[in-house]
Order: C-alpha cells, then structure tokens, then sequence
C-alpha cells in the first residue's frame, strides 16, 4: 500500500466516468481484495453451517482455524511486504525490469519458510486429525501467498482477470460449501475447510499467472537480488512486523484473559471479542479505499513537483510554494478522509445496533462493537498518516510509532483485561497513535526542506551486503525450465 503504481495512476489521470469507475474498482481489488475475500467468505460459509444445522462445535472449530490462518498469515508475510513493495519500486524506477519477477519468487521462499516452522510446530503438537492439520497447513501457506502476490498486482493492466481472479476464488469456496453441506450432507469442520481451500487456491493460480504474464522478461536476476536493498532500508522490516503484531496485539491478551477458551483442545480464542473485531474492522474499508482513490492520487503530482523542483534547480521561492501546495492538499484529503470515515462509522454503528442481535450479538457484545467500531476510525486514520509519512521517506518516525501503537495497545488491553473492560483500550491506543501521527506529520512538513537538504550526508557512501553484487550482475537469460 505504499504506492498503487504507475499505471493506476495514469488511468486516474484520464478523464471520463468509466475511466474514474475502473480506477475506483481496481483500486478496491488491489487494496482490500484478499481480506474482503476472506471475511465475505467467512459470513457467507457461517450463514450456511447455520442454515445446515451444522454443529457448534464444529462451526467453532471452523472459526478459529480460519482466524488463525488469517492473522497469522497476514504478520508473518507483512515482515517482508512492506521491505518487498519498496524494493519492487525501486527496480520499476531504476528500470531494473529483469529484477521484479524473480523479487516475487525469492520473497515468497523466504515467506513460505518463515511460516512453515511456527505452523509445523504448532501442528506438530495440536491433537487435531492429520488431515485437518493438512488442510489447515495449505490455507496457511494460500494466504501467504496471496498476501505477496498483491504486492504486484498495482503495477498490472488487466484489471478484470484480477477482480475475476478473487471473484473466482470466493464463488468456488461458496460453491463448494453449499454443495458439500445440502447435497452431500459433510457437516463436519475439515470437509468446509477443504472447500475454502480450494477457494483460495484458485484465486493464488489466477493471480500467478497475471504476475507471470506482465512481468516475465526473457532475461532475469536473480531470486535474491532484493535483499541487496536490506542495508539501506532496514527498519522496514522492523516497521511491517511491529504494524501487524499492534493490530492484533489487543486480540492475543484477550485469548489469554477471562473471556478466552480453547477450541478443540488446539486453538486459544475469545470467541465474542473476535467477532466483534471482525464485523468492527469491516466499518474501516472505506477508508482503505479512498486513501488510494483519494489522498494518494491528489497527493501525487504535488509530492512529484515539489521534488522535480528539488531535483532540477527550482527556485527557492518555487520549492517553498510547492511545499505549501503540498501541504494544503494533505490537509484537504486527510480532513475529507476522515469526514467520510466518520460517516461510515456512524452508518455501521446504527446497522450494529439493528441487525447484529438477528446473527446472535448480545447487549454486551454490541456495546463492544460500538467501542471498537470508534477505536478502528482513530485506527485507520493513523494507518493513513503512517503510509503518508513513508511517502516523505520518514521511516524513523514511523518505526517509533508502530513501537508505541504495540506498546499502548498490548498494554492498555492488559488493564482492560484486569478491569473486565473490553474494547476501550483499543480505542485508546489507536486515538493516541493518531495524535502522534498527526503531530510527526506536521513536524515533517514544517521542516521537509531540512529533511530534503540539510539532512542529506554531504559525502553518500552506499551501504552494501553480500546480496548487493546480484544488484550489477549481468541479467541471466532465461531457459525453458525457468
């Protein structure tokens, strides 16, 4: 999500209604495709182990591997994602074309086996039957992909084969579900889990090929030639590890308070509190979307003339009115972002309160997901803030904010657990971050010609690794095996 690539961009520059609505719908697919996915999947199959008569326990267990496989999936992946997303840009700028496809390839391994050991492990030692740990284990390393390969699908053309792609994917899991349970009465736990698989590892086969189609060159790099940026960008792997841990940080106490329970002897939840964060975030995709539809597309050109002005001699007095139109760009978008976050907010507030007690929400549980539906608003906002500073490169800032949103978060949710009171420490964490956001960002515009210049060491000594070789190294045609 640091930049929704090059070519997205020129479709928002083009003029017309349905250039604006493919731009919209892309953009959508692009951010949020995999995690709207997963949760339309999860209602949907939800609503039909009810409809079916499936057992508790068994939709329980359903549940819980699903949550597991997403959560877990999402922090391990994003470890590299955000490092991968920068580097990836790097080589498109740079015009290292021969590097980006074998980047996909090489992170991937790197993810895979970063999510292999924790999973066997956890497996390994879980009384769940072989092949429901076999089944879980390939939804696991599905979505790990999938979270990759996003990290190229904003630099893709074809559109509708990648909005068909996780349209498939979900339509197959459904389908499949529905099948399995009316028809073929298999209403345990692993045969709807096999189905989702089957889901997920369409809309993985759909995506590789697209990738595989635009960015196959008859030279390449090789798979590890992106770690050569690991010296000089760092604290980005620092940053994606820390952001997803904070988000779910909150989560992990509460399994471990008063309101956790085991399920199948394997799984530690907080079954209500899960539920209520899971409907609670979903009050947060619009502004997911209009960060990209938005902020960045208006942001752009003006982040672009100041630096040309930077880069190519402008005057100052032109550099400091590039600044100040910048700056009031900002302004407006972040003001109107967080004006139509609020009315999402509001919205999704009022439906809670309607329609949750129809799937079986308690007073509680509602009061619960007003809280945490206020606390993803302050949340959401400060995710913006952070993705804008890293547009002005100000990694440091953003790594000492991701430090102190985990910090509050873990520690605020361990005195609500003391205090027996759910949600607010959320809101809390998220509402403090936002402010220190907000207050860096100010502190960075105030201050980008410091930032841009005098920051700048007046002798640049590149800092090199044992991959930075792979960087200069002649690109190796491909063979037909490759």
């Amino acid at each position: 999500m640091a930049g929704i690539g090059f070519e997205l961009k020129r479709m928002y520059a083009k003029d017309g209604l349905v250039n604006k609505i493919k731009a919209f719908t892309y953009s959508s697919l692009v951010t949020i495709g995999p995690m709207l996915t997963c949760m339309l999947l999860v209602v949907a199959v939800q609503w039909m182990q009810l409809r079916y008569e499936v057992s508790f326990v068994d939709r329980e267990l359903f549940q819980a591997s699903i949550v597991y496989a997403f959560i877990f999936s999402y922090i391990i992946s994003n470890v590299l994602t955000l490092y991968l997303t920068r580097s990836v840009s790097d080589f498109i700028y740079q015009k290292k074309y021969e590097a980006v496809l074998p980047s996909f390839y090489g992170s991937l391994k790197i993810g895979l086996l970063l999510g292999a050991v924790p999973a066997l492990l956890f497996l390994g030692f879980s009384p769940l039957s072989l092949t429901y740990k076999a089944s879980l284990l390939l939804l696991f390393m599905t979505l790990i992909v999938i979270w990759f390969e996003v990290v190229y699908l904003s630099a893709m053309k074809n559109y509708r084969r990648i909005g068909l792609s996780f349209l498939g994917g979900a339509l197959l899991a459904i389908g499949l579900s529905w099948v399995l349970l009316k028809y073929a009465g298999l209403k345990d736990a692993g045969t709807v889990l096999l189905a989702v698989d089957a889901g997920f590892m369409l809309t993985a086969a759909a995506l590789l090929v697209q990738i595989e189609r635009f960015f196959r060159l008859p030279t390449r790099q090789s798979d590890y030639t992106f770690l050569a940026y690991l010296t000089r960008y760092p604290s980005l792997i620092l940053i994606g590890a820390l952001t997803a841990i904070g988000l779910y940080s909150h989560q992990f106490v509460q399994w471990l308070g008063d309101s956790g329970v085991v399920v199948a002897d394997a799984f530690l939840m907080s079954p209500s509190y899960d539920l209520a964060v899971y409907y609670a975030f979903m009050s947060a995709i619009p502004s997911l979307i209009m960060f990209v539809v938005s902020l960045e597309t208006n942001l752009y050109p003006k982040y672009r003339h100041y630096y040309d002005l930077v880069l190519h001699g402008g005057s100052l007095g032109d550099i400091n009115r590039a600044r100040g139109q910048m700056f009031q760009v900002l302004t407006q978008q972040i003001s109107l972002l967080m004006g139509v976050q609020l009315f999402f907010s509001i919205i999704s507030v009022a439906l809670g309160i309607r329609f949750l007690p129809l799937v079986g929400f308690s007073a509680s549980q509602i009061e619960l997901y007003n809280i945490l539906v206020i606390g993803f608003f302050a949340y959401i906002i400060y995710t913006v803030v952070t993705l804008v500073l890293l547009y002005f490169d100000d990694r440091k800032g953003v790594l000492w904010l991701a430090v102190l949103f985990l910090a509050c978060n873990t520690g605020f949710a361990v005195v609500s657990v003391l205090y027996d009171s759910q949600g607010f420490s959320f809101f809390a964490a998220a509402f403090l971050s936002l402010v220190a956001a907000l207050g860096r960002l100010m502190h960075v515009l105030n201050h980008i010609n410091y930032y841009t210049f005098s920051a700048q060491p007046v002798i640049h000594r590149e800092k090199t690794n044992r991959f930075s070789k792979l960087l200069h190294a002649a690109p190796k045609r491909m063979s037909r095996l490759d």
